[in-house]
């Protein structure tokens, strides 16, 4: 492996959200920026081969965890938002949901990253 300087582009929008939402969101089912690879899911059912970690991602819950039936993964991610109002009955709830997955990891925020209530 060659070691040397490796140049990283910085989007041209990353200083405007509003506008990258915008600009990204045009036609967005068929549109995709150059840097975004799409690849074919694979479906949950399929054997895991050994040595590969399997990835469960899911996002903005919304306090609407109830139902939800998760299919199994080594690491689940939660992107996005988790709560209706971030009220502390909420994140109780996520909470509660999270230890009822039986991913062997969870990522969830630190009390540090946690809004105070």
């Amino acid at each position: 492996m060659a070691h040397g300087k490796v140049t990283i582009t910085v989007d041209e929008y990353s200083s405007n959200p509003t506008q990258a939402f915008t600009h990204y969101n045009i036609n967005q089912s068929r549109f995709q920026p150059p840097h975004v690879h799409m690849v074919d899911p694979i479906p949950y059912d399929t054997p895991k081969p050994a040595g590969h970690t399997r990835f469960v991602c899911v996002s903005d819950t919304h306090s609407r965890t109830d139902g939800i039936q998760m299919p199994y993964g080594d690491v689940l991610l939660h992107m996005g938002d988790f709560t209706e109002l971030g009220l502390p009955s909420e994140v109780k709830k996520f909470n509660d949901w999270l230890g009822t997955n039986s991913h062997c990891y969870i990522s969830r925020p630190s009390r540090q990253e946690l809004p105070l209530m």
